[in-house]
């Protein structure tokens, strides 16, 4: 009678303890896991981001973008940077650079930076390259004190780095483009080709029917036609897998490309780049045409897409790196975009009460009076 209950005692004893090992060992474990997460968590640094800690979501047109609250705590001011002095601006033709260039030029003529101007002697309103010398056809000062030169925002015939690397080494470089459709039409019209065509309702839709009938004659048409392309140095006439490997070189040599049709967010963009202030990317638009022009039909919209095939290919790449910048933005992109167009509208405010300052008759200037400026400054203050 005794025994029995002895051996009871002792079996619950031996549950007990074991219960009681358990419970300890996961409790232990939860406490270690739970130190480890908070260190981890304390550990991700802004720049170390990635998909796994952010949900991004972009509509394909680049016209809407979303984050969530786990990215929009991290301002620009987490982490210090400085400011680039050194750039160099690829201003392609007719896609708002010169609105650019206006802003550059009034942000080195405030930080006393030295550009590297067109040779006067020139009458054409883009530098020319000699691609056989690497040597760019600019002001050259001759004198043993020179400090050589720090930005470039001129329009240039041709990129080559080679060039631009000898005459402004470890620069950032930027540019912008635009959708081939209307900036094909918007050459037309500058380059006032419609002169022999100004008697018919859409000058514009029977140069175009011309380009198809005379574009396997004359090759240079398509230069014309593909004109980003050209000015980059790519093959007009190149497949699509050939034409994506140099897209993708052409990424890897350039850090930033803008797009027109966002201009502001490309703005956002370049700030960040750059490490600017706010203040340094205030615009005023600069050569803004208002002229009637017929609109855009699919028929001409098909044959854009055959004669401009190298530069379509062009902006839908860059399109797409524009929207993944704009969702791996290092910041709150849509309070920053928000802050510069609140600064734009004080500085419009402000200029629309005080023409006279100076300021606001820089901000005002085209990019042909600002270049006017920079030199006669230049000429005084360099050697």
């Amino acid at each position: 009678m005794i025994t029995t209950p002895s051996k009871v005692t002792c079996g619950c004893s031996r549950a007990s303890i074991l219960y009681f090992v358990v419970g300890l060992v996961c409790f232990t474990t939860a406490l270690y896991w739970n130190h480890l997460t908070r260190i981890s968590q304390r550990n991700i640094h802004p720049g170390h981001l990635t998909e796994k800690h952010i949900k991004t979501s972009i509509n394909g047109k680049g016209k809407s973008y979303s984050k969530t609250s786990a990215h929009r705590h991290i301002t620009s001011s987490s982490r210090s940077c400085k400011p680039f002095t050194k750039f160099v601006f690829i201003k392609p033709y007719k896609t708002g650079g010169s609105t650019i260039s206006s802003l550059l030029l009034r942000f080195g003529m405030k930080n006393k930076l030295v550009a590297a101007l067109k040779n006067e002697s020139r009458e054409d309103y883009y530098i020319r390259l000699n691609r056989k010398k690497h040597r760019l056809e600019i002001i050259y000062y001759n004198c043993s004190n020179f400090p050589g030169y720090e930005y470039l925002c001129l329009h240039i015939d041709m990129y080559d780095r080679l060039s631009l690397e000898r005459i402004i080494p470890n620069a950032k470089y930027f540019t912008i483009v635009r959708s081939p459709y209307t900036h094909l039409k918007s050459k037309f019209y500058y380059d006032r080709r419609d002169m022999n065509l100004v008697m018919l309702p859409d000058p514009f839709a029977r140069y175009l029917r011309d380009i198809m009938e005379n574009a396997k004659v004359d090759k240079l048409l398509l230069h014309w036609t593909n004109s980003f392309s050209t000015h980059f140095g790519l093959d007009v006439y190149a497949n699509k897998t050939s034409s994506l490997a140099a897209l993708e070189r052409l990424n890897g040599e350039l850090d930033l490309v803008m797009l027109l049709e966002y201009f502001d967010e490309s703005l956002v963009l370049l700030k960040k780049t750059m490490c600017w202030d706010f203040e340094d990317i205030i615009y005023h638009p600069c050569k803004v045409h208002t002229e009637y022009q017929p609109p855009m039909t699919d028929r001409l919209r098909d044959i854009i897409t055959k004669v401009s095939r190298a530069d379509i290919r062009l902006y839908s790449f860059f399109n797409k790196t524009f929207w993944e910048r704009v969702a791996n933005y290092d910041g709150d992109f849509e309070a920053d975009l928000a802050k510069l167009r609140s600064v734009q509208k004080a500085a419009k405010v402000r200029c629309q009460k005080i023409q006279d300052h100076e300021f606001c008759q820089k901000l005002q200037s085209d990019v042909f009076d600002l270049n006017k400026i920079v030199y006669e400054e230049q000429m005084k203050w360099l050697c």
